[in-house]
């Protein structure tokens, strides 16, 4: 299982502008836990929203194949990840957490890593 603090740190790494974009949908009532409130209200139920956030980043920031995104048993790339000199964003998928999880988790993680190379080039 994920943590909250895993998903914090990883939601954490990500820009306000892409974490209110991805949470434009309609307000909803939670209650129950902590762990439900993070899923429910500061994450995509569905990780290609994320996917397609963090490639839209990569080629607003001028990412060669930046358009080139996928998602499956290895993990999430946005890039891509077979040119060795190219800007590739890889995280690697868990697979000792709940398949739903890791996809989440491992989409988040190049989504953040997006916002973190952005940020760096702009300074």
């Amino acid at each position: 299982m994920v943590t909250n603090e895993q998903f914090w740190d990883v939601l954490g790494r990500i820009s306000k502008d892409s974490r209110s974009r991805l949470k434009q949908r309609g307000p909803r009532i939670t209650n129950g836990s902590e762990r439900q409130h993070i899923i429910r209200c500061e994450i995509p139920y569905n990780p290609l929203q994320i996917m397609r956030e963090a490639s839209r980043l990569a080629v607003e920031a001028g990412v060669k194949d930046g358009e080139m995104w996928s998602l499956d048993n290895y993990g999430a790339c946005v890039g891509d990840g077979t040119d060795v000199y190219a800007t590739t964003f890889f995280s690697q998928r868990r697979h000792d957490v709940d398949p739903g999880d890791a996809d989440k988790l491992a989409a988040l993680d190049v989504l953040a890593r997006v916002c973190e190379y952005i940020e760096r080039r702009n300074r």
